[in-house]
């Protein structure tokens, strides 16, 4: 269950942030927006995707590599997280969710239907007068 203010509640639940959510606990490479990389242990990611790391090598544009031992990157600077082969993508994202509930019939539509239904045949008795003169 996720736990964060409505607006992290609405990314997490219809964007991708779930996805890098569960990628907590795991050795990922993150693609910064300034040509730079990250390859660490994402200890915490939030509702606006910023992510925590943990154990990391941070190597900027030039080829330098750094270790550290947390860092703090914000979303808006992220550009790609890459996604490890061996995860499923559509298995983890309905594990992190919750897995699928059942579909809610939506009872407007089903009035909408009749509503249709009686058009079409109103339509067909008019086409078939018209036939008929």
């Amino acid at each position: 269950m996720f736990v964060g203010t409505p607006k992290e509640k609405f990314f997490y639940h219809n964007t991708l942030l779930c996805l890098v959510r569960a990628l907590r606990g795991q050795n990922v490479t993150v693609d910064l927006r300034n040509d730079a990389y990250i390859c660490g242990n994402i200890s915490n990611v939030d509702g606006f995707m910023n992510i925590s790391f943990t154990n990391l090598v941070y190597c900027d544009p030039q080829g330098n590599e750094y270790s550290f031992e947390n860092l703090f990157v914000q979303g808006r600077n992220i550009r790609y997280v890459h996604i490890p082969e061996s995860m499923s993508v559509v298995s983890t994202i309905k594990k992190e969710l919750g897995g699928s509930k059942k579909p809610v019939v939506d009872k407007k539509a089903v009035n909408e239907s009749r509503k249709v239904k009686k058009a079409l045949k109103q339509h067909l008795e008019t086409v078939a007068l018209l036939e008929n003169k």
